[in-house]
C-alpha cells in the first residue's frame, strides 16, 4: 500500500469508527505527527472544533495551515481560502479563492462569505446567486454549513445570509415535485462536462421519467420510506429504497 492509501485509509478509519468529535479531533492530531505534510487532516480538525463549537480552537488550527502552508505535499486553496477566512484576513481569502482551481463542494460559498466579511456587499450577493444557481440543491442545504454561519458571521450577516437562501428554497420547495424533478434532472445529467467529471467507468445517465413514471415510483418510494422506518425490510427492499431514492432525487422533491 502506498503512504497516499495508507493516509487516507487511516484517516477514513478515524472518521468512520471514532466514538465523539473530542476522539475524533485526538486521533486526527496524532496522525498529523506521521503525515505532517497532508494539509487536509489539519482542515479535519478545524471542522472538528467547529462541530463542538470551539471557535478559538478552530481558529488556532485555521492559522496552522496557514503557517504550515509551505510544508505541505499538496495545498488545497479552498481549504486554505477558508483558513484566511476564519483568522481574519479578508482580502488574502478573496484572493485565494478567486483563484483556486479546486471543484470543492462549498468553495463558491465561502468565496461569497470572503466577500461579505471583506465589505464586498454586492459581489456577495452575486456571487451567493451563481452558487446556488448552478446547483438547486444547495437551495436546500443550509444545515451543512450551520457551523461555520455561526463561527463566522455576525447577527446582521447571518439575517443577511438567511434572506438570500430563504428566497430559494421558498422557490423550488413550493414547486411541484415533478417540475423541480426535472430542474434537477437537468442540472445533474445535461451539464456540459458530465461525463469527464465522473471518475466511475461503468457509470451510465439514468433515463428521464415521464411524470407517469415518476409518481408511480414516487408511490413505491413511499411505501418502502414507511416500510424500512416501521417495519422490518429485507436487505432486496433496502436497496430498493436506496435506488429509487437516488433517481428521484427524494430528499429534495418529496
Amino acid at each position: 500500500m502506498s503512504t497516499k492509501e495508507e493516509w487516507e485509509r487511516l484517516r477514513s478509519e478515524i472518521w468512520d469508527k471514532t466514538k465523539d468529535t473530542q476522539e475524533r479531533i485526538n486521533q486526527l492530531k496524532k496522525l498529523t505527527l506521521e503525515y505532517h505534510e497532508q494539509m487536509v487532516l489539519y482542515s479535519d480538525i478545524a471542522a472538528s472544533y467547529l462541530d463542538v463549537d470551539d471557535v478559538d480552537n478552530a481558529v488556532a488550527t485555521y492559522q496552522q495551515i496557514i503557517d504550515l502552508k509551505d510544508s505541505f505535499e499538496h495545498v488545497w486553496d479552498d481549504d486554505l481560502g477558508k483558513a484566511y477566512l476564519f483568522t481574519g484576513n479578508y482580502a488574502k481569502a478573496v484572493e485565494t479563492m478567486e483563484n483556486s482551481k479546486v471543484m470543492a463542494w462549498g468553495q463558491g460559498l465561502f468565496l461569497a462569505f470572503a466577500y461579505l466579511k471583506n465589505g464586498e456587499t454586492q459581489k456577495f450577493r452575486q456571487q451567493f446567486d451563481k452558487w446556488v444557481s448552478e446547483d438547486l440543491e444547495k437551495s436546500f442545504e443550509r444545515y451543512h454549513y450551520e457551523k461555520y454561519i455561526k463561527a463566522l458571521l455576525t447577527e446582521e450577516e447571518t439575517q443577511m445570509i438567511d434572506e438570500i437562501w430563504g428566497k430559494y428554497y421558498e422557490k423550488y420547495s413550493t414547486m411541484a415535485p415533478y417540475q423541480l424533478y426535472c430542474e434537477l434532472y437537468k442540472q445533474r445529467y445535461t451539464r456540459r462536462g458530465l461525463r469527464e467529471l465522473v471518475d466511475d467507468e461503468d457509470f451510465e445517465i439514468p433515463p428521464k421519467f415521464s411524470r407517469a413514471k415518476f409518481e408511480e415510483l414516487s408511490d413505491e418510494f413511499r411505501y418502502l420510506d414507511r416500510w424500512t422506518m416501521f417495519g422490518e425490510p429485507s436487505e432486496e427492499e433496502h436497496e430498493r429504497y436506496f435506488e429509487l431514492k437516488d433517481l428521484l432525487f427524494a430528499d429534495f422533491v418529496l
